[in-house]
Protein backbone atom coordinates (compact mmCIF):
# COMPACT_ATOMS: atom_id res chain seq x y z
CA UNK A 1 0.00 0.00 0.00
CA UNK A 2 2.86 2.36 0.86
CA UNK A 3 4.50 1.62 -2.51
CA UNK A 4 1.22 2.27 -4.35
CA UNK A 5 0.69 5.52 -2.45
CA UNK A 6 4.22 6.63 -3.29
CA UNK A 7 3.71 5.83 -6.99
CA UNK A 8 0.44 7.78 -7.08
CA UNK A 9 2.08 10.73 -5.37
CA UNK A 10 5.00 10.67 -7.83
CA UNK A 11 2.64 10.50 -10.81
CA UNK A 12 0.61 13.43 -9.48
CA UNK A 13 3.78 15.46 -8.99
CA UNK A 14 4.97 14.74 -12.53
CA UNK A 15 1.60 15.61 -14.04
CA UNK A 16 1.34 18.86 -12.12
CA UNK A 17 4.87 19.72 -13.23
CA UNK A 18 4.17 18.99 -16.90
CA UNK A 19 4.69 22.13 -18.90
CA UNK A 20 5.32 22.95 -22.50
CA UNK A 21 6.98 26.28 -21.89
CA UNK A 22 9.63 26.80 -24.54
CA UNK A 23 12.94 28.51 -23.97
CA UNK A 24 15.09 30.50 -26.36
CA UNK A 25 17.12 28.10 -28.47
CA UNK A 26 14.69 25.18 -28.18
CA UNK A 27 13.24 23.27 -31.13
CA UNK A 28 9.73 21.97 -31.82
CA UNK A 29 8.74 19.53 -34.55
CA UNK A 30 5.15 18.62 -35.39
CA UNK A 31 3.49 16.14 -37.72
CA UNK A 32 -0.13 15.27 -38.36
CA UNK A 33 -3.11 15.71 -40.65
CA UNK A 34 -5.06 18.61 -42.02
CA UNK A 35 -8.19 19.44 -43.99
CA UNK A 36 -7.82 21.97 -46.81
CA UNK A 37 -10.90 24.04 -47.66
CA UNK A 38 -10.55 26.38 -50.65
CA UNK A 39 -12.11 29.82 -51.05
CA UNK A 40 -11.93 29.86 -54.83
CA UNK A 41 -12.65 32.86 -57.04
CA UNK A 42 -11.66 32.79 -60.69
CA UNK A 43 -11.61 34.83 -63.84
CA UNK A 44 -13.41 33.52 -66.90
CA UNK A 45 -11.56 31.16 -69.22
CA UNK A 46 -10.24 33.01 -72.28
CA UNK A 47 -8.06 32.17 -75.29
CA UNK A 48 -5.29 33.78 -77.31
CA UNK A 49 -7.00 33.72 -80.70
CA UNK A 50 -8.84 37.04 -80.56
CA UNK A 51 -12.07 35.55 -81.90
CA UNK A 52 -14.36 36.40 -79.00
CA UNK A 53 -16.46 33.45 -77.88
CA UNK A 54 -16.09 31.50 -81.13
CA UNK A 55 -13.59 29.04 -79.61
CA UNK A 56 -14.13 29.63 -75.89
CA UNK A 57 -17.70 30.12 -74.63
CA UNK A 58 -18.30 32.91 -72.13
CA UNK A 59 -18.86 32.30 -68.43
CA UNK A 60 -16.49 29.36 -67.85
CA UNK A 61 -14.96 29.54 -64.37
CA UNK A 62 -13.28 27.02 -62.05
CA UNK A 63 -12.62 26.13 -58.43
CA UNK A 64 -10.19 23.89 -56.54
CA UNK A 65 -11.66 20.83 -54.81
CA UNK A 66 -11.17 20.39 -51.04
CA UNK A 67 -8.92 17.58 -49.79
CA UNK A 68 -6.89 16.27 -46.84
CA UNK A 69 -3.12 16.55 -46.43
CA UNK A 70 -0.25 15.30 -44.26
CA UNK A 71 1.46 18.23 -42.52
CA UNK A 72 4.72 18.84 -40.72
CA UNK A 73 6.47 21.86 -39.24
CA UNK A 74 9.63 22.92 -37.44
CA UNK A 75 9.89 25.79 -34.96
CA UNK A 76 13.03 27.44 -33.64
CA UNK A 77 12.47 29.63 -30.59
CA UNK A 78 14.38 32.91 -30.88
CA UNK A 79 13.12 33.95 -27.44
CA UNK A 80 10.88 32.30 -24.85
CA UNK A 81 7.83 33.67 -26.70
CA UNK A 82 8.87 34.15 -30.34
CA UNK A 83 9.54 31.35 -32.80
CA UNK A 84 10.20 31.08 -36.52
CA UNK A 85 8.27 28.21 -38.08
CA UNK A 86 8.88 26.38 -41.34
CA UNK A 87 5.60 24.70 -42.34
CA UNK A 88 5.00 22.31 -45.24
CA UNK A 89 3.27 19.09 -46.17
CA UNK A 90 3.33 16.20 -48.57
CA UNK A 91 2.27 17.60 -51.98
CA UNK A 92 -1.45 16.81 -52.32
CA UNK A 93 -3.27 16.28 -55.59
CA UNK A 94 -5.48 19.32 -56.16
CA UNK A 95 -8.33 18.80 -58.61
CA UNK A 96 -9.76 21.65 -60.66
CA UNK A 97 -13.51 21.62 -61.16
CA UNK A 98 -15.31 23.54 -63.92
CA UNK A 99 -18.04 25.93 -62.79
CA UNK A 100 -20.21 28.56 -64.42
CA UNK A 101 -21.39 27.70 -67.92
CA UNK A 102 -19.14 24.61 -68.02
CA UNK A 103 -20.24 23.15 -64.69
CA UNK A 104 -21.47 19.99 -66.44
CA UNK A 105 -17.86 19.05 -67.23
CA UNK A 106 -17.07 18.43 -63.54
CA UNK A 107 -13.40 17.76 -62.84
CA UNK A 108 -11.23 19.01 -65.72
CA UNK A 109 -7.68 18.66 -64.41
CA UNK A 110 -5.31 18.25 -61.51
CA UNK A 111 -1.87 19.18 -60.25
CA UNK A 112 0.29 18.55 -57.22
CA UNK A 113 0.91 21.56 -54.98
CA UNK A 114 3.87 22.16 -52.70
CA UNK A 115 3.24 25.15 -50.41
CA UNK A 116 6.06 25.69 -47.89
CA UNK A 117 5.72 28.70 -45.60
CA UNK A 118 7.88 30.66 -43.17
CA UNK A 119 5.88 32.09 -40.28
CA UNK A 120 6.77 34.24 -37.27
CA UNK A 121 4.77 33.12 -34.22
CA UNK A 122 4.17 34.68 -30.81
CA UNK A 123 3.38 32.14 -28.06
CA UNK A 124 1.18 32.83 -25.02
CA UNK A 125 1.50 30.74 -21.85
CA UNK A 126 -2.08 29.99 -20.70
CA UNK A 127 -1.20 27.70 -17.80
CA UNK A 128 0.91 24.71 -16.85
CA UNK A 129 -0.21 22.65 -19.85
CA UNK A 130 -1.86 24.98 -22.34
CA UNK A 131 -0.31 27.56 -24.64
CA UNK A 132 -1.55 29.43 -27.68
CA UNK A 133 0.11 31.23 -30.56
CA UNK A 134 -0.60 33.64 -33.40
CA UNK A 135 1.51 34.77 -36.31
CA UNK A 136 1.96 35.66 -39.95
CA UNK A 137 4.41 35.01 -42.74
CA UNK A 138 4.84 34.21 -46.41
CA UNK A 139 4.12 31.11 -48.50
CA UNK A 140 5.51 29.90 -51.82
CA UNK A 141 3.29 27.66 -53.93
CA UNK A 142 4.84 25.42 -56.57
CA UNK A 143 2.56 23.40 -58.87
CA UNK A 144 3.78 20.19 -60.49
CA UNK A 145 2.57 17.19 -62.50
CA UNK A 146 -0.22 19.09 -64.24
CA UNK A 147 -2.73 16.79 -65.92
CA UNK A 148 -5.65 17.78 -68.16
CA UNK A 149 -8.61 15.40 -68.04
CA UNK A 150 -10.46 13.95 -71.02
CA UNK A 151 -13.56 15.92 -70.05
CA UNK A 152 -11.71 19.13 -70.97
CA UNK A 153 -10.15 17.65 -74.11
CA UNK A 154 -13.50 16.41 -75.40
CA UNK A 155 -15.09 19.81 -74.74
CA UNK A 156 -12.39 21.70 -76.65
CA UNK A 157 -11.63 19.16 -79.34
CA UNK A 158 -8.07 17.99 -78.89
CA UNK A 159 -5.19 16.77 -76.76
CA UNK A 160 -4.18 19.35 -74.17
CA UNK A 161 -1.22 20.22 -71.96
CA UNK A 162 -1.33 22.54 -68.97
CA UNK A 163 0.98 24.67 -66.87
CA UNK A 164 0.41 26.47 -63.56
CA UNK A 165 2.55 29.44 -62.52
CA UNK A 166 4.21 29.42 -59.12
CA UNK A 167 2.74 31.82 -56.56
CA UNK A 168 3.96 33.87 -53.59
CA UNK A 169 1.51 35.12 -50.97
CA UNK A 170 0.81 35.77 -47.33
CA UNK A 171 -0.22 33.39 -44.55
CA UNK A 172 -1.69 33.84 -41.07
CA UNK A 173 -1.90 31.17 -38.38
CA UNK A 174 -3.42 30.69 -34.93
CA UNK A 175 -3.32 27.61 -32.74
CA UNK A 176 -2.98 26.01 -29.34
CA UNK A 177 -0.68 23.40 -27.77
CA UNK A 178 -1.69 21.03 -24.98
CA UNK A 179 1.26 19.47 -23.13
CA UNK A 180 1.19 15.71 -22.58
CA UNK A 181 4.52 15.93 -20.76
CA UNK A 182 7.66 18.07 -20.93
CA UNK A 183 8.47 16.94 -24.48
CA UNK A 184 5.25 15.84 -26.19
CA UNK A 185 2.17 17.87 -27.03
CA UNK A 186 -1.00 17.90 -29.13
CA UNK A 187 -1.60 20.90 -31.38
CA UNK A 188 -4.74 22.33 -33.00
CA UNK A 189 -4.33 25.10 -35.58
CA UNK A 190 -6.03 27.17 -38.25
CA UNK A 191 -4.14 28.76 -41.16
CA UNK A 192 -5.19 30.93 -44.09
CA UNK A 193 -2.94 30.96 -47.16
CA UNK A 194 -3.25 33.45 -50.02
CA UNK A 195 -2.47 31.55 -53.23
CA UNK A 196 -3.17 32.41 -56.86
CA UNK A 197 -3.17 29.73 -59.57
CA UNK A 198 -2.53 31.16 -63.04
CA UNK A 199 -3.30 28.29 -65.40
CA UNK A 200 -2.65 27.94 -69.13
CA UNK A 201 -3.90 25.02 -71.22
CA UNK A 202 -2.78 24.54 -74.82
CA UNK A 203 -5.01 22.38 -77.02
CA UNK A 204 -4.00 20.90 -80.38
CA UNK A 205 -7.17 21.85 -82.23
CA UNK A 206 -7.91 20.19 -85.61
CA UNK A 207 -7.79 22.59 -88.60
CA UNK A 208 -6.78 25.46 -86.31
CA UNK A 209 -3.62 24.41 -84.49
CA UNK A 210 -2.60 25.25 -80.96
CA UNK A 211 -5.13 27.25 -78.97
CA UNK A 212 -3.97 28.43 -75.54
CA UNK A 213 -6.62 29.17 -72.94
CA UNK A 214 -5.93 30.80 -69.58
CA UNK A 215 -7.67 31.28 -66.27
CA UNK A 216 -6.61 32.72 -62.91
CA UNK A 217 -7.96 31.20 -59.69
CA UNK A 218 -7.48 32.74 -56.24
CA UNK A 219 -7.74 29.51 -54.25
CA UNK A 220 -6.86 31.00 -50.79
CA UNK A 221 -7.11 27.80 -48.71
CA UNK A 222 -8.15 27.50 -45.08
CA UNK A 223 -6.22 24.70 -43.36
CA UNK A 224 -7.46 23.04 -40.16
CA UNK A 225 -4.83 20.79 -38.59
CA UNK A 226 -4.30 18.32 -35.76
CA UNK A 227 -0.65 17.47 -35.09
CA UNK A 228 1.57 15.88 -32.47
CA UNK A 229 4.61 17.88 -31.36
CA UNK A 230 7.97 16.99 -29.86
CA UNK A 231 10.10 19.66 -28.17
CA UNK A 232 13.83 19.37 -27.50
Amino acid sequence: MKTLSSAIALCAALCSASTFAAEAGSHLIKMGAGTVSYNSESTELSDNMGMGTALTPAGITAIADDHSVTLFSYDYFITDNWSVQFAAGTPPTVKQVATGTAAALGEVGESKALTPAVIGLYHFDLGSKLSAYVGAGVNYAKFMDVEIYESYEHAFGGESEGTVEDSVGGVVKIGANYALNESWSVDLAYSRYWVTSDIEVTTDTPQIGDVTRSISIDVDPDIYSLTVGYQF
